[in-house]
């Protein structure tokens, strides 16, 4: 029987989306495991988010789903390029002894490989039991995607950095209070990820736990890297990283490049360098605004016009991102308020919604008065987040939601 190495939670694959690179399978079965790792199998993504699709085997199922192998493909057009030592999955059915496990414990089993004919076939070792069966309804262990963003984090900071792309025209890189710079820039994303996730920290800056347009028109930007944060805080972490250090960042399908003159601001401090919007927030916010502006370049936070996201695109934005619209009702004018409560229904923690509102439905101090972005499109669409529906007859109560960098 010929066959590929079985793919395991950890094994690499390469991924030819930009900034991806070799990344590890991420997710694998609650309780198959392949040389103590869990098995791959079709749908388990890897670290960049791609999900397993192609090239997987056609005649084993791992909790009801095909075994991934050695060049099983993913939705990226990755491709795993790692396996097992051990175990090899076979692309044909062959007729074989089968002993079932007992309740307590799970055994592993090789498929001999053929020899020789110049050589007996050895008597292969009894099979001992390896490790404890886990109930069938275990979840997955679940990826720390805040401590991914921390290790991320971590490397930066050991790193030698030559270049950056990054400056404030009045605090150029190298003078005092320059806001762009590199451990001011790591400082912030641990203390953004750590707050934003309810981890501790010492740091006493005052940064908002989440993405902060403050009094630029980045609403719609907001929505969609709060929504990164919240879900893949080491993807927040990294595209930001990559965005500050080389100028260009891919979330799955959407590539983010922004113009030399929004990675050079102007106008960016007033009063005291970065005073105007986390620098953190500029690289991300206004390098997507920018970077999918066809005619204007956003490079100040003074920019009105240049910053303002329709609907239509930030929807593009979550779909090229990964996501997928399972409920929209955005139209022209206000909508009423049994169409609000009816978009606020999908609000569960699989959904994002996403929609463009007034402030004024906001009760968030120092909003009051402007327009901003709610979650609302069920993707996942406003540009601000709710976690709570509002009450019909009390039009003062608070909707909780995401915007201008709180909820």
């Amino acid at each position: 029987m010929s066959g590929k190495p079985a793919a395991r939670q950890t094994d690499p694959t390469s991924c030819p989306v930009p900034g991806h690179g070799t990344n590890p399978i991420a997710t694998g079965s609650p309780n198959v495991f392949f040389d103590n790792l869990p098995a791959a199998r079709m749908s388990d993504t890897s670290a960049c988010g791609s999900p397993i699709v192609g090239a997987v085997a056609s005649t084993v199922l791992i909790n009801g789903l095909p075994a991934a192998t050695l060049g099983s493909t993913g939705g990226h057009g990755n491709v795993i390029i790692g396996g097992s030592g051990s175990v090899i999955i076979g692309d044909s059915p062959v007729t074989a002894p089968f002993t079932a496990p007992t309740p307590l414990a799970l055994t592993a089993a090789a498929v001999p490989v053929a020899a020789p004919t110049s050589q007996p076939l050895a008597t292969p070792p009894a099979v001992q039991p390896t490790q404890p069966a886990a109930p069938m309804d275990q979840p997955a262990p679940a990826i720390d995607r805040a401590a991914a963003a921390e290790k991320i984090l971590d490397d930066l900071e050991c790193s030698i950095t030559k270049e950056r792309v990054f400056n404030d025209r009045d605090y150029p890189m190298g003078s005092p209070g320059d806001p762009f710079e590199k451990q001011q820039i790591i400082e912030q994303l641990r203390v953004r990820v750590a707050r934003a996730h309810g981890r501790s920290t010492t740091s006493q800056i005052r940064l908002p736990a989440y993405p902060d347009q403050d009094r630029t028109s980045l609403c719609g930007p907001a929505a969609f890297f709060y929504a990164l944060l919240m879900d893949r805080p080491d993807l927040y972490t990294r595209s930001i990283i990559e965005l500050w250090e080389k100028g260009e960042t891919t979330i799955g399908r959407l590539h983010i490049k922004p113009s030399h003159a929004c990675c050079n601001p102007k106008d960016f401090s007033k009063s005291a360098p970065g005073d105007r919007i986390p620098p953190i927030d500029w690289i991300s916010l206004a390098s997507l605004r920018d970077s999918e502006n066809e005619l204007l370049s956003y490079d100040s936070p003074d920019d009105k016009a240049a910053g303002i996201t329709f609907p239509g695109a930030l929807e593009s934005l979550f779909v090229k991102a990964g996501a997928s619209v399972v409920f929209d009702n955005v139209q022209l004018g206000s909508i009423s308020i049994d169409r609000l409560l009816e978009l606020l229904g999908f609000v569960s923690s699989t959904h994002h919604v996403v929609s463009l509102v007034n402030a004024a439905m906001v009760d968030a101090a120092g909003v009051s008065g402007k327009t901003t972005g709610l979650c609302g499109r069920v993707l996942q669409k406003h540009q601000m987040v709710s976690s709570h529906l509002p009450h019909r007859r009390n039009r003062k109560s608070p909707i909780p939601t995401f915007s201008h960098g709180a909820w």
